[in-house]
């Protein structure tokens, strides 16, 4: 099974949900469309609760389009919010937790992913914040996409990073990247619906690119509504010993609800 760890750092994506009131007049300009998501992510920042929620991933190894191996792992994950001045001058204010329930279908003991799969680490919760946050440094412009593959109408971003400063941590060691994608928002809410971005690591051969795409949906949590991500999908390849592979990942997140215990009481029958 391939192993191709991926860890983006920053902060968390997504944006308090505001529901459309119709569609605009006029289109917005650049600058203010980049200032709506902004404002967006920081409410989204100071409004979100601790979280958990399932996760389902799906992690295979493809050889001659032929699926080699196939590993299944379900989780509990949850997010939580470092509020503190500290954090919020690291980025560091978001941590998220993984508690592998199942693995294939059989109870998993251990912390760690299981060895060998395919892995995307970080794209949940890093990515929307590290490119569209007020942190965020990045050449952006409108994006023209056929109407048949935006049926929604929405605002389409376009954005390629222009620093160094981003890494992917690899079997190398840290390694800087350069990033480019397209961020698809609500034309009047300027809510995230999807995000497409595509990695290539300094140094890396043709064809070593890593695409990842995050798809939103609004979710209901304690008493509001927000924009998590409900699937999140990459793939990578490889050449092995003389042999093509791709490795592809797919996380799906549901049953989001406000992090902490809860009880029931149940009466047994005489």
């Amino acid at each position: 099974m391939i192993r191709i760890p991926l860890l983006l750092s920053a902060g968390l994506s997504a944006g308090l949900l505001i529901v459309p009131a119709g569609l605009p007049n006029e289109p917005p300009s650049l600058e203010n469309a980049l200032s709506r998501v902004r404002h967006n992510v920081e409410i989204f920042e100071n409004q979100l609760p601790d979280f958990v929620c399932t996760e389902t991933i799906t992690s295979r190894t493809i050889a001659d389009e032929k699926v080699e191996k196939e590993t299944i792992i379900q989780s509990t994950f949850s997010g939580r919010q470092k509020r503190s001045a500290l954090s919020k001058l690291t980025s560091t204010s978001f941590t998220e937790e993984r508690r592998i329930e199942t693995v294939n279908g059989a109870p998993w003991k251990e912390k760690s992913m299981p060895k060998g799969v395919f892995r995307v680490g970080g794209a949940y919760s890093s990515t929307l914040v590290s490119i569209f946050g007020p942190k965020g440094e990045a050449n952006y412009s409108f994006s023209s996409v056929n109407s048949l593959v935006n049926p929604e109408g929405a605002v389409v971003i376009s954005f390629a990073t222009k620093n160094d400063r981003q890494k992917i941590k690899s079997n190398k060691g840290n390694r800087s990247f350069q990033e480019t994608g397209r961020a698809w928002f609500d034309p009047v809410s300027f809510e995230i619906l999807r995000l497409e971005r595509q990695i290539v690591a300094d140094g890396a051969e043709p064809g070593d690119e890593v695409p990842i795409t995050i798809e939103y949906q609004p979710v209901r949590i304690a008493d509001d509504t927000f924009r998590l991500p409900a699937r999140v999908s990459a793939t990578a390849h490889r050449v092995v010993s003389g042999k093509a592979e791709r490795g592809e990942y797919e996380a799906r997140y549901t049953d989001y609800r406000k992090y902490g215990s809860t009880s029931t009481i149940r009466y047994r029958e005489k």
